[in-house]
């Protein structure tokens, strides 16, 4: 009987949880569960018995029914595997915490976690013991053998004691942090290997190992030395070097001016500071600085055979190559190991790693944040209203193990008593920021042609950035409209991600004099450098920040940054462009800071950032969306709908732009494929995420109500679609998305 019992179509039930267990058990040895108030043998007790349970309920009548389709409906498995859970724990001695948590991973073990507590049932107990009934036999003897337990008599009384005992526990209890982590670690271990072995089955795939200190330090060796900055990153290297031999905190903190070499001193430290299999984890704000560190990776290992096993870039853009013929054959596996993390470097968004933080929506991965290093680069652009939550979180992931490098060019006071790896002054002075006060747009845009004339004249490069999309997009057009013989480069959130790379790269390949008209996308991680940059007012980390695309390499003795104070022409309250985008305590700290001084040149921007951040600690509420408190009741949902990383003033819609020919294909194959029927689900899953990727350099995000611009274009599949047949009243192909007035305004 057990030989005809699956819990998929290509896998026995009693392979899967004996393989899920196997995978889970050899995870589970690696946390650290003292800490957690556990023994660790124990602790492997633990996660042993939730994988072996966790589909318990696949062995009822209905479900093999179902899977083998022959069944009517479709039948949930959770809601009994979690009861038969919470019965094996306490029949097995676990104290109550440990078994109410044991119960509550497997319910939720296939979505996310709601509140903290007992599980309203959509099955009635009735079903339930109809299930529980129709289990075989043979199947609950074999259950009872490896659980070392036997199976309750009565279901009904299984339930009472669970409803009682949750109410109890949560009405004696308050929660810890450790709790909220151990929750997530549980469900971690439980769902990775669960998904693993149903892709996987009994093959076993491990990261590798190939990116060494070595290979960096060839890399190093090799890079120009007849620049002017050479020096100054000689200086830095070597510092950073001396500095890993000293280090005896797992929170450091690394602060270094923009293009002095951040990204090699992180992997250095993350290599140095590693274990034999910790995961290293290189985590940035955008996307366009994830593919500039992920290409210097590439460039590390030149020469060394590698694929996604070793470094591994996550996000929705990325298309990770797998050369290994058995992963190459099923997009599922690849699937599973991109979701898992399975690779020695992992380079990813702040969205991705903090989501796993906070929500359970990236959960197979969060077991291997206790022996991993943790990489923040660019980390003042964390929302301060998140800097309590977050650095609670980070110091308890310290203290399990973790190391956490916080690096950036502004270091905000995130996280108290960090140890800096390099405190040193390295005398650049490559910038001056001069303020200018308060401006109309009117008046900004004839001084900035003026200025224009001028960097025409002289051969220079000329960057400006601006707050808005409007602010930018009339700005490009005003400068386009009176200045012949310049190429002007416009970038912004609103151009498809294909058209910025293009952008970008014509830029750099330009040695002439050229004007870029960009939003803030430009801010952060474009190695570009231009001679002279404008900026709309923004915060002081934001101003710094942009400095950092001025003189860059010392192209001159000293390069000009330029801020002014925009007044919209068009607000009736005189209100700032800045003021749509940023909040008020930021702009305020700044303008005072920047009103005291004429100007300030890059060899004070250490001192001022601290001054602005020290002010913004002081009267800033950094656990604003209350995260703490819902964090302590181990209420999901109210944390995983307050925690956005990337603050938007406006909630914004996706639409995918059909550009090219290129665009129009993977519509067209996006569209067959989620209709198809005859494919495997794992199969549609992993082509559709695949697809998804590629259509991303296409799609971009709108800050509209989702209804209205829903009922002005093209819906399906879950898609808002720009055809190329209407490109002309949605899309502009120089400033992006825009909207026409012969289309219906909204």
């Amino acid at each position: 009987m057990l030989d005809g019992l699956r819990s998929h179509p290509d896998r026995l039930l009693v392979d899967h949880l004996l393989g899920t267990a196997r995978k889970a058990e050899k995870k589970a040895d690696k946390i650290p569960w003292k800490k957690f108030g556990i023994e660790h043998e124990r602790g492997l007790e633990l996660i042993k018995l939730c994988a072996l349970s966790h589909d318990f309920a696949k062995a009822s009548g209905a479900f093999q029914d179902s899977l083998m389709g022959a069944g009517k409906r479709k039948v949930t498995h959770a809601p009994l595997s979690s009861l038969i859970t919470f019965h094996v724990l306490r029949s097995r001695g676990f104290e109550e915490k440990f078994r109410l948590f044991g119960y509550f991973v497997v319910r939720h073990h296939h979505d996310d976690f709601p509140k903290f507590g007992l599980c309203e049932e959509g099955s009635s107990l009735k079903e339930l013991e109809e299930q529980f009934r129709s289990v075989p036999k043979e199947f609950a003897e074999w259950f009872e053998k490896v659980t070392e337990t036997k199976l309750p008599s009565d279901l009904n009384q299984v339930f009472e004691r669970l409803d009682k005992e949750m109410a109890v526990f949560q009405f004696d209890n308050d929660f810890s942090i450790e709790d909220y982590l151990l929750l997530h670690t549980m469900s971690s271990i439980l769902v990775s290997s669960d998904r693993e072995d149903a892709a996987l089955k009994d093959f076993e795939i491990s990261p590798q190992r190939k990116l060494t200190i070595d290979l960096l330090e060839r890399y190093v060796s090799r890079l120009p030395k007849d620049t002017p900055i050479h020096p100054f990153r000689e200086e830095f290297q070597k510092n950073v070097k001396e500095s890993v031999e000293k280090i005896d905190s797992n929170i450091l903190s690394l602060t270094a001016p923009t293009g002095i070499g951040k990204t090699l001193a992180n992997l250095r430290l993350a290599l140095s500071l590693s274990s034999r299999d910790s995961l290293l984890v290189y985590a940035l704000p955008f996307i366009n600085i994830i593919d500039q560190t992920v290409d210097t990776v590439y460039k590390v290992m030149e020469g060394v055979d590698f694929d996604a096993l070793t470094v591994l870039p996550y996000h929705h853009l990325a298309d990770p190559e797998y050369r290994r013929d058995e992963i190459q054959r099923k997009k599922s596996i690849q699937w599973v190991l991109m979701e898992g993390w399975n690779a020695q470097l992992v380079v990813t968004t702040f969205v991705s790693l903090f989501e796993s933080l906070f929500t359970n929506k990236r959960v197979p991965f969060f077991y291997k944040l206790f022996d991993s290093v943790i990489v923040l680069d660019e980390v003042q652009s964390i929302p301060h209203k998140y800097w309590e939550p977050l650095s609670k979180l980070l110091e308890t992931l310290s203290k399990f193990g973790s190391k956490i490098v916080l690096s950036t060019a502004t270091q905000p006071m995130m996280i108290e008593n960090t140890k800096e790896v390099f405190g040193k002054n390295l005398g650049l002075n490559r910038t001056k920021v001069s303020y200018h006060g308060e401006v109309t747009f009117a008046d900004f845009l004839e001084r900035l042609r003026k200025i224009a004339l001028e960097s025409k004249r002289k051969g220079d490069r000329l960057l400006v950035v601006l707050n808005t999309v409007r602010e930018a997009s009339e700005t490009f057009k005003s400068l386009k409209g009176s200045l012949e013989g310049v190429p002007i480069y416009y970038l912004s959130s609103h151009v498809i991600p294909k058209q910025r790379l293009s952008r970008i790269l014509k830029m750099k390949q330009n040695k002439e004099s050229f004007i870029c008209v960009s939003t803030q996308v430009i801010e952060a991680g474009v190695d570009l450098s231009f001679d002279t940059v404008i900026r709309d007012e923004g915060p002081l980390d934001s101003i710094v920040q942009v400095s950092g695309r001025c003189n860059r390499t010392f192209e001159r003795p000293i390069g000009n940054v330029y801020v002014y104070k925009v007044i919209d022409d068009a607000s009736e309250r005189r209100r700032t462009f800045a003021s749509y985008v940023y909040d008020s305590l930021l702009l305020d700290i700044t303008e005072k800071i920047l009103k005291e001084r004429s100007d300030i040149e890059e060899k004070d921007f250490d001192k001022l950032t601290f001054e602005y951040f020290s002010k913004l600690k002081k009267r800033a509420n950094q656990d604003k969306e209350e995260l703490m408190r819902f964090l302590k009741n181990l209420d999901f949902p109210e944390i995983q709908g307050r925690f956005r990383i990337i603050d938007r003033k406006l909630p914004t819609v996706a639409v995918f732009i059909e550009y090219d020919e290129e665009a129009m294909e993977l519509r067209r194959r996006f569209n067959e494929i989620v209709e198809a029927k005859e494919i495997d689900r794992y199969e549609k899953v992993a082509e559709i995420a695949k697809l998804l990727k590629k259509m991303s350099m296409y799609t971009i995000d709108i800050p509209v109500d989702e209804e209205k611009l829903g009922g002005a274009l093209i819906q399906e599949n879950g898609l808002l679609v720009v055809t190329h047949d209407n490109l002309k009243y949605w899309y502009d192909k120089e400033i992006g998305f825009y909207r026409s007035e012969d289309v219906m305004m909204f």
